[in-house]
């Protein structure tokens, strides 16, 4: 049985994906800016939510002490708000937050504002609120703010407001990377991908004015929510078509004798007779997860790349297949068959025509011809064609067809 392992990667500047199968539910393993997929690597051991830890000395400890209250990240919002900081007008703890994602939300707490990353590191959509505090910036540089007044501190005794750059190497030695802007110096100490520091000494005072801390690892024995039993929407909805139609580029299309209308749930897969092998009966994907499965029907076994295409957890069988291929090489009972009955052998003249009378696009390079209704969903909705030039340059020796949802259920 697998293990679930979170896998952050940043899809852009706030914006995160993640997509991973817990193989069995007993072992998973203005407003808010808009999300940010991640791919987290490595096992969830690291920090539990604490806030009667003391401040440490290791920077890798990602904590920061305010006005004499210690955050430590990542932490839960009740803890934070209960610090006294407030979620700005602009923003709503019912945001919804995706599996995997995060969001940035700005907190208030007297004169000064902090931008917090608020994560989801559960398996199913949840709201701000629920969500944990994963990173955290200070900028005390503008604005009006006393810092006779106010203390805070990081790890090793460096304090904002009075600590230089000598003070916070001596404190933590030479930063992972040291960038110089015109009006700061910013010092980063990086431990992971979405684990680090960001330091900002400014010239001008010659002193640390800007923090900003973030530590995307899931804490130990965090509790990632439940599986829905219910069949989604989207899957109860469905139908297969009953029979093929007159456009190549349809989704519909006759895999192994049965029709199917792509993206299919993999329950329209096991009421042809397909079996999923070596798959747990209470295994799950997480919202807007993906996994790749087997499935065997007639004693032949394919494999499936499949989707979740709620913002919840559901089980392997509510999950869909968008992608169907099929080629020479492949035992002929698999074929598949799209829409004008095209198959293996099909003529490449022929479809550069149909695809030009009907307005689509396509690329035709290294062997592969694709064929697309526009640039728009180039990704999304293909046909791509393979022509092997030892055998035929003119006769297709692979079909591929591809077609994601196109609107929300």
């Amino acid at each position: 049985m697998r293990k679930k392992y979170l896998a952050f990667l940043l899809a852009g500047c706030m914006s995160l994906s993640f997509s991973t199968a817990v193989w069995g539910a007993e072992e998973p393993e203005g407003p808010a800016q808009t999300e940010t997929s991640l791919d987290t690597a490595g096992e969830t051991e690291g920090n539990p939510l604490q806030t009667d830890a003391e401040l440490g000395t290791d920077i890798y400890g990602y904590q920061i002490e305010y006005a004499g209250n210690l955050i430590q990240l990542p932490m839960t919002y009740d803890d934070f708000t209960a610090m006294g900081w407030t979620l700005s007008k602009n923003d709503s703890p019912d945001t919804m937050i995706s599996t995997g994602s995060y969001g940035m939300a700005t907190f208030n707490n007297g004169e000064v504002s902090a931008y917090a990353d608020m994560i989801n590191f559960g398996i199913n959509e949840a709201p701000l609120s629920d969500c944990l505090v994963g990173g955290i910036k200070l900028d005390l540089a503008w604005g009006d703010i006393d810092l006779s007044s106010l203390t805070v501190k990081l790890p090793g005794g460096i304090v904002m407001g009075t600590s230089n750059i000598e003070d916070i190497k001596a404190a933590y030695g030479e930063p992972s990377d040291t960038y110089e802007g015109d009006l700061y110096t910013k010092m980063t100490y990086q431990q992971d991908s979405y684990q680090r520091a960001e330091l900002y000494v400014y010239k001008e005072e010659n002193t640390l004015l800007q923090v900003d801390l973030r530590n995307f690892k899931e804490p130990e024995d965090f509790d990632k929510g439940s599986v829905s039993t219910e069949v989604p929407d989207i899957v109860s909805n469905y139908k297969a078509p009953t029979a093929l139609g007159g456009d190549f580029m349809e989704p519909d299309v006759e895999f192994m004798g049965s029709l199917y209308r792509l993206p299919a749930p993999v329950s329209a897969f096991l009421d042809n007779g397909w079996v999923m092998k070596d798959v747990a009966e209470d295994a799950f994907l997480e919202g807007g997860g993906l996994e790749f499965i087997e499935m065997m029907k007639e004693n032949q076994t394919a494999r499936f790349s499949v989707y979740n295409l709620t913002e919840n957890a559901t089980s392997i069988e509510n999950c869909f297949v968008t992608e169907l291929s099929f080629g020479s090489y492949d035992p002929e009972i698999l074929e598949l068959k799209l829409s004008e009955n095209i198959t293996l052998g099909a003529d490449k003249n022929e479809l550069l025509t149909k695809a030009s009378e009907r307005g689509y696009l396509y690329d035709d390079k290294d062997n592969y011809l694709t064929i697309y209704p526009d640039k728009d969903s180039k990704l999304d909705h293909y046909v791509e064609f393979w022509f092997n030039e030892d055998e035929s340059t003119t006769q297709a020796a692979s079909i591929t067809i591809h077609h994601e949802l196109t609107e929300t259920p």
